[in-house]
């Protein structure tokens, strides 16, 4: 029996469309059936390893425990500290619909050179809750779960930037929470015309991002439990100055706790106020850049790339390296591109369209970065490595039929000062 692993390498060098849905297609028949498939677990959250994956959500597992393992020994290196987890098939959906609880959007099965990235989607049938009433929904929003996860994961780490954190303000401004009360007689508020609002100690209230957190956490004097939004949050510690403030998915491994001043910032990001958030960009001297050569280098998208280049003659030299961010988990390829004279900006565009056109197919499902020689972060990154395409041949200017010009009659030349300027 092939196994999921042989599959990724041969999904990984054909282009073929067919093929790769049919090879695809068996990987995701083998995560489901598989007997043993094992996960990357975060002991310090309690819940499954997640990290972004160009804007997706993504948990990580593996066909094989030592391939999990390298991953894990591998994480270490960068100070994050994870646990092999093991996961029978009796218990896959299980895991799948606590991935989807917790906002996850894609698994990439072996993260390894060779891999597969597979939309949750693709393995179990998306619940829909809409027809029930909000206070009903066993899941409310998960994106907020996997927001708030991924921050709180990343805080244990020390890894957390502004980008991570203004994802997870904008989601709790836009998300509904559940928020367990006493009711009164019948249901009703107390005299006051207000219900009794629970606490943890005395000085936090309790909210909860969907069912299985609010009873995970069991707050038994607390049977009911109502929609709040972010007015309601506000209101509630506003009204209620002696509260410290609102700790969101009590009893879980990664609660959260909102203060009035952290009210006031989620606020202030949702209504595009950023100037308490600081948004880290990939183009900042951070120092957390690092461009190495390929562990495995990639001999057909190389071959590939070099077609295009000989047919477009508009590039001296390229070099292959990889990019990654020190939060990143896997890099991306790094083109490097030495233009040839008299190729300008539209036309560099275009040609970074038609390579990767050609490239990603052989990518290994990594995604394809640019940077110009010209600049002087290319020239650094290019390091000691070789170029893996020379031509140095200039670039043919664009061919135009000349408009044809009427004849010229020829003058007789005039002789110089003293006929010394004259042509004989």
């Amino acid at each position: 029996m092939t196994t999921i692993q042989e599959l990724t390498v041969k999904l990984s060098q054909t282009a073929d469309p067919e093929e790769r849905k049919t090879l695809g297609n068996e990987i995701i028949s083998g995560m489901r059936e598989q007997e043993t498939l094992w996960a990357a677990f975060c002991p310090a959250t309690k819940h499954y390893f997640l990290a972004q994956e160009e804007n997706q959500l993504t948990a990580y597992l593996f066909s094989a425990e030592e391939t999990c393992q390298a991953f894990v020994n591998e994480m270490r290196k960068r100070h994050i500290i994870l646990e092999v987890l093991a996961n029978k098939k009796e218990h896959r959906m299980f895991l799948f619909a606590e991935l989807f609880r917790c906002g996850i959007t894609q698994i990439v099965i072996d993260s390894a050179e060779d891999y597969f990235a597979v939309p949750l989607n693709a393995l179990m049938p998306i619940p829909d809750y809409s027809k029930l009433p909000l206070v009903q929904r066993p899941v409310l929003n998960p994106v907020v779960t996997g927001k708030l996860l991924l921050l709180m994961q990343d805080m244990r780490w020390g890894r957390a930037d502004g980008n991570t954190e203004l994802d997870a303000l904008q989601e709790i401004y836009h998300s509904p929470f559940l928020h367990p009360f006493k009711p009164g007689e019948n249901g009703a508020p107390d005299e006051n015309g207000i219900y009794q609002l629970p606490d943890n100690g005395g000085s936090l209230f309790m909210i909860f991002t969907d069912m299985y957190s609010l009873k995970s956490a069991e707050p038994k004097d607390y049977p009911a439990a109502k929609i709040v939004r972010f007015a309601d949050l506000h209101k509630m510690l506003t009204d209620n100055p002696d509260k410290i403030g609102i700790i969101i998915n009590p009893g879980s491994g990664a609660p959260m706790l909102l203060d009035m001043q952290l009210l006031e910032l989620t606020q202030k990001s949702a209504e595009g106020d950023l100037s308490e958030v600081t948004v880290r960009s990939m183009n900042q001297d951070s120092g957390k850049i690092i461009v190495t050569k390929p562990e495995i280098t990639p001999h057909d998208m190389m071959n590939h790339i070099t077609e295009y280049l000989n047919q477009s003659q508009t590039v001296k030299r390229a070099w292959l390296r990889t990019i990654r961010k020190e939060e990143d988990i896997r890099p991306h390829y790094l083109i490097i591109l030495e233009w040839k004279d008299g190729i300008e900006k539209p036309q560099r565009k275009e040609i970074r369209r038609e390579v990767s056109q050609a490239a990603l197919p052989f990518a290994r499902g990594l995604h394809i970065e640019y940077v110009s020689y010209h600049y002087d972060q290319g020239k650094e990154w290019t390091g000691s490595s070789e170029p893996f395409y020379v031509n140095e041949t200039p670039a043919e200017p664009e061919t135009t039929t000349p408009e044809p010009q009427p004849e010229k009659k020829e003058t007789p030349k005039k002789k110089g000062l003293f006929g010394l300027f004259s042509k004989k």
